[in-house]
């Protein structure tokens, strides 16, 4: 029996604790619904109260800056965040008293102008409180991260003609201290022509150095820097300018090429002083060697080197030496050919050798210019040798102009051949113009004028003094054999020496 009442009593006390957790578990559940309604109202009175703080906020920046300029606010280069435009004219004022203006030149050279020189005053425009209404204080939060740097005129706060005469005075702006600017140029440095550096100079544009000054008074900067402000005069072409470069490398092609003339007896070297003078400048900017300059030196060396018609020694077949004076025979340059084919050169501007042209030629350069083929005609002996190669071929008597009726045939000279033809006609004339005789030849070669050398069958002597009573009409009378010989053996331009 006991033990039955000992279970019974088992039972009643798990049956009471399991009622009062039951009863604990239903409390905790009503005191978490409590605290989830409590938390709910607190989050939306924090809500309002936030709400309530930022209109308060936005009210009272609207109200601070209704009479303020933002933070960062900048009015010709002064700070003005936070101040009043009362306060801000106040400095104004203040700096108007004591204002200058530092003016930074070239050279690090600094001048200045002071608000007492130009009777600076702080004159009330209305600026500030136009410049304040563009920042609408009840748009701050929006305008305050905006530009806020501002400029205000003040053009009548200053004396004009006192900040002119200030102007006029600065040192920067005297004639005596400024070095005017210069283009880059092209200069021969005696070797090549290279390109002279530009001058920057120091002297300035007065009318936007003027308006610099009065912009920076108008706006009271404190310095002004008139390099930045652009004030400076400057050169128009640089160094660096391509058109230079390109003129100064033509130059130097035109001058540097290596040219000579040969003239035989002597060449002529161009100098680079010579290329440098004969060049010219076109209206185009191009350049081009001047023919009227270069052909009078053609000229020069043509009366240097040409030995037409001048007066030679001759050593003459029995010996002894004659000098000539006359004749026509030597070299003589082609002037007009000779200048052309140097300008052609010059232009191409390559380097070379020329040969000179000649409108005469010698036979060798030198000397006489005679180089062992020639006809030699001796008056007094009556006698007429050819030679060819410096083999006498023909040594033949003749009979030369009759000397006593005026027909004497010309001596003391040398002449070139002229021509050669068989057979031929010789035809004399009259003073008249009338035909005094025909003489018809079987071989002709004239080498001065009318005068030549050719047969006469109707003469059956030659030599000796048969010219002083039956001569010719000058010309030189050979007998056919002979005379053949040298017409085969002759060539057009082969000396005649006479004498």
């Amino acid at each position: 029996m006991s033990g039955k009442k000992d279970n019974k009593k088992e039972k009643l006390k798990s049956l009471k604790k399991a009622d009062e957790r039951l009863k604990k578990e239903k409390e905790g559940v009503k005191k978490t619904k409590r605290k989830r309604g409590s938390g709910k109202k607190i989050a939306v009175g924090t809500a309002a109260a936030a709400v309530c703080i930022l209109a308060a906020g936005y009210v009272a920046g609207a109200v601070y800056y209704q009479n303020r300029f933002y933070p960062g606010t900048e009015i010709n280069g002064v700070k003005c965040g936070g101040q009043t435009v009362a306060e801000v004219k106040k400095d104004v004022k203040e700096t108007s008293e004591t204002y200058t203006l530092t003016i930074q030149e070239k050279d690090d050279k600094k001048e200045i102008i002071s608000g007492d020189t130009i009777k600076l005053t702080y004159k009330d425009d209305k600026g500030l409180e136009k410049t304040k209404e563009k920042q609408n204080s009840w748009i701050w939060p929006v305008q305050i991260f905006g530009d806020k740097t501002y400029k205000v005129s003040m053009d009548s706060s200053y004396d004009e003609a006192s900040l002119t005469s200030a102007i006029d005075q600065l040192q920067c702006l005297q004639d005596a201290n400024v070095t005017q600017p210069q283009n880059a140029s092209i200069e021969d440095n005696g070797t090549s022509y290279v390109i002279v550096p530009e001058v920057l100079g120091t002297a300035l544009d007065k009318e936007k150095t003027v308006a610099a000054i009065k912009e920076a008074v108008d706006t009271r900067k404190e310095t002004l820097s008139l390099e930045e402000a652009d004030c400076y005069l400057k050169p128009t072409v640089l160094q660096t300018d391509e058109a230079l470069k390109q003129e100064a490398d033509r130059l130097n092609t035109l001058t540097s090429v290596q040219l000579s003339v040969n003239f035989g007896s002597g060449t002529e070297t161009i100098t680079r002083d010579m290329l440098k003078s004969w060049l010219k400048k076109g209206e185009d900017g191009s350049y081009s060697f001047d023919e009227s300059v270069v052909k009078p030196v053609v000229i020069g060396w043509s009366e240097k080197y040409n030995t037409y018609g001048k007066a030679r020694d001759f050593q003459t077949s029995g010996g002894a030496t004659v000098h000539l004076t006359g004749g026509d025979y030597g070299w003589r340059v082609w002037q007009d050919k000779t200048t052309e084919a140097l300008m052609a050169a010059l232009n191409e501007g390559k380097s070379q050798e020329l040969e000179a042209t000649w409108l005469y030629k010698g036979q060798t350069h030198g000397g006489n210019d005679i180089d062992g083929t020639y006809v030699e005609i001796s008056i007094s002996k009556q006698r007429m040798w050819f030679y060819k190669d410096h083999v006498c071929l023909v040594d033949t008597p003749v009979v030369t102009g009759n000397p006593n009726k005026g027909n004497g045939t010309p001596a003391g000279g040398v002449w070139r051949l002229k021509d050669k033809a068989s057979p031929f006609t010789l035809v004399g004339k009259k003073p008249d113009g009338s035909i005094d005789y025909e003489e018809p030849v079987n071989y002709w070669m004239p080498f001065n004028g009318g005068i030549g050398i050719h047969d006469l069958t109707k003469r059956s002597e030659f030599g000796g003094d048969i010219y002083l009573y039956n001569g010719s009409h000058g010309c030189i009378n050979t007998p056919l054999e002979n005379v053949r010989t040298i017409y085969e053996n002759i060539e057009v331009n082969t000396p005649v020496v006479v004498y």
